[in-house]
C-alpha cells in the first residue's frame, strides 16, 4: 500500500509538472517584415479605396488602420489588462505544499540521562516514508490596503493611455487632413498644367525667337518671357510643396502602396466651403481646459501621485492578518495525522519606520511638481488656443482674397479668348492670362489647403475628438466632384 500511494504521487507531480511546461508556451517568432506588410494590406477596406477618396474616407482609413494609432491601441489595452490584474492581489494568499521523502538509513534518535550520564537505546518517530500536504490562507491587512490603492492607481493608468491615444488622434487627423488637400492639390496640379506647360515653354520660345528676329518690341518680348517663366517657375514652386503629399498620405492611412487609391478630383471652379471663426475666444479655451488630452493625464498623475503618500504611509504600519491552515502528515508514529491552525501574524519593518519621512517628502515634491507642471500646461494650452485661432482667422482671410482674384483671373482669361477670336487681341495676352488663372486656381486651392490645416490645428489645441466616420461630412467635402 505505501509503495503505491508513493508511485501515484510520484505520477501527480509529474502530472503537474507536465501542465506547467504546456502553460509555458514560447511566444511566436516574428514573421518577415515584408510579410507582416502584405498581411496589414489585406485588411485594408477594398471597397473604400476602389472609390474616389473624400477627406473622410482618409481620416476614418487613418484612424482605424494607422499602425502608429494601433501601437497606442494596443498600449490601452495591456494597461486595462494590468488594471483588471491588479485585483487579485487583494486577495487572500493561498499557499498549497506537498512533499514527499524517502531517507535512509531510518532516522534513528536517543536521549542522555542528564543526571548519571547513561543513554537509552536507539528509537525512532518518523516513517522511512514520508508524504506531507499543507493547505495555508493568509490576508496582510497592510497588504491589502495598498493593493487597494495600486489598483485606482493602474486605472488612472488606463486614463493615462486613453487620453495618450486621443492626443495621438487629434495629430493624426491634422495631419491627414493637411496631407490630403495638397494631394488633391498636386494631382489638380498635375492634371490641368501639364498641358499647359506645353504651350506656355512654346510661347516663351515664340517670344525668344520674335526677339532675335527684331519682330516687334524686344522689350516686350523680354517683358513677356519673363511674366511667363516667373509664373511657370512659381507653379513648379507649388508643385515641390505638394509633391509628397501623396506619399505621407498613404503612409498616415497605413497604405503600403501610393497607387492602391485614387483621390476625388477638384475643378477649377469649386465652391470650397469654410467654416467661419468663433465670435468668442474665451469660449474656445474653455473647451480646451476641459478637453485636452493632456490636462486630463495630468489630473490623472496627480491622483497617482497623491496615491503614493498613502501607499508610503501604510508601508511604515505593521503588517497584521490572520491566518488559517489544514495540515497533513503521513507519520504513523503520530497520535493525529492531520491538524488545523489558525491566528494572527504581525510583522513590522522597521527600516521603513525610520525612512518614512523622507519616503512621504519625496511623494508629496512629486505632488507638487505634478500641480505645477498641470498649471503650466494649462497655461500653454490656453496659449496655443488663442495662437490656433488668430492663424485661422488670418488664413481665412488670406484665403478669401485669393479666392476673389482666382475669379477675377478666370474672367480675364475668358476675354482674352473672346478678343483674340474677335481680332482685337493676341495670343500672348491669352497664353499670360491662362497661366496667370492657373497660378492663382493653384494658389487659391494651397490657402485652402492652409486654411484646412489651420482649423485642424485648432480643433487639436480645443482637444476636439474627429467625428466618428459613421457621422454626417462635414462641409469641407463639397469642395470635391468625382
Amino acid at each position: 500500500m505505501k509503495r503505491s500511494g508513493a508511485f501515484g504521487s510520484v505520477m501527480i507531480a509529474a502530472a503537474l509538472a507536465s501542465t506547467l511546461s504546456a502553460c509555458a508556451l514560447e511566444p511566436e517568432q516574428l514573421a518577415e517584415i515584408r510579410q507582416d506588410l502584405q498581411k496589414h494590406a489585406d485588411t485594408l477596406p477594398q471597397e473604400v479605396l476602389s472609390r474616389p477618396l473624400t477627406v473622410d474616407d482618409a481620416i476614418a482609413l487613418a484612424v482605424t488602420h494607422n499602425l502608429d494609432s494601433r501601437v497606442r491601441l494596443l498600449e490601452e489595452v495591456l494597461a486595462q489588462g494590468k488594471a483588471d490584474l491588479s485585483i487579485f492581489a487583494m486577495l487572500p494568499t493561498m499557499a498549497a505544499k506537498a512533499n514527499l521523502s524517502r531517507r535512509g538509513p531510518r532516522k534513528a534518535t536517543t536521549s542522555k540521562d542528564l543526571t548519571d550520564g547513561t543513554t537509552g537505546n536507539y528509537s525512532t518517530s518518523e516513517d522511512v516514508i514520508s508524504r506531507t500536504r499543507d493547505l495555508t490562507a493568509t490576508w496582510n491587512l497592510m497588504d491589502f490596503g495598498i493593493a487597494m490603492l495600486r489598483s485606482d492607481q493602474e486605472e488612472d493608468r488606463v486614463k493615462l493611455a486613453l487620453e495618450k491615444r486621443r492626443r495621438a488622434l487629434h495629430l493624426l487627423v491634422q495631419d491627414v487632413q493637411a496631407a490630403y488637400w495638397k494631394a488633391v492639390i498636386n494631382e489638380f496640379a498635375e492634371a490641368k498644367y501639364n498641358a499647359l506647360e506645353l504651350r506656355l515653354i512654346r510661347s516663351v520660345n515664340d517670344a525668344e525667337e520674335a526677339e532675335r528676329s527684331k519682330v516687334g518690341d524686344p522689350m516686350q518680348m523680354l517683358a513677356h518671357q519673363r511674366a511667363i517663366v516667373d509664373t511657370m517657375r512659381q507653379i513648379a514652386e507649388m508643385q515641390r510643396q505638394t509633391a509628397t503629399a501623396r506619399a505621407d498620405l498613404a503612409g498616415l492611412m497605413g497604405v503600403q502602396s501610393i497607387g492602391a487609391f485614387r483621390l476625388a478630383e477638384l475643378s477649377e471652379g469649386a465652391t470650397l466651403t469654410v467654416t467661419p471663426p468663433a465670435p468668442d475666444v474665451e469660449a474656445l479655451q474653455q473647451v480646451a481646459l476641459d478637453n485636452r488630452p493632456e490636462l486630463r493625464s495630468e489630473e490623472a498623475q496627480f491622483r497617482i501621485d497623491v496615491q503614493d503618500i498613502y501607499t508610503e504611509l501604510l508601508k511604515s504600519l505593521p503588517g497584521i492578518g490572520p491566518f488559517i491552515g489544514g495540515h497533513h502528515d503521513s507519520n504513523s508514529y503520530l497520535k493525529y495525522n492531520a491538524w488545523a491552525d489558525a491566528g494572527v501574524q504581525v510583522a513590522w519593518n522597521l527600516v521603513d519606520v525610520l525612512s518614512m519621512p523622507k519616503r512621504i517628502r519625496q511623494a508629496q515634491s512629486n505632488v507638487e511638481v505634478t500641480r505645477a507642471r498641470r498649471l503650466a500646461l494649462g497655461m500653454a494650452v490656453v496659449t496655443q488656443v488663442r495662437v490656433a485661432d488668430i492663424q485661422y482667422r488670418h488664413a481665412l482671410k488670406e484665403y478669401r482674397l485669393t479666392e476673389q482674384m482666382a475669379g477675377i483671373d478666370r474672367r480675364i482669361t475668358s476675354l482674352a479668348g473672346k478678343s483674340k477670336e474677335a481680332g482685337s487681341g493676341s495670343a500672348m495676352e491669352e497664353i499670360k492670362a491662362e497661366a496667370s488663372s492657373m497660378l492663382s486656381a493653384m494658389r487659391r486651392f494651397i490657402l485652402y489647403s492652409d486654411l484646412q490645416a489651420a482649423k485642424a490645428r485648432l480643433d487639436a489645441a480645443m482637444g476636439l475628438d474627429p467625428s466618428h466616420p459613421g457621422e454626417e461630412k462635414p462641409p469641407a467635402t463639397a469642395a470635391l466632384t468625382n
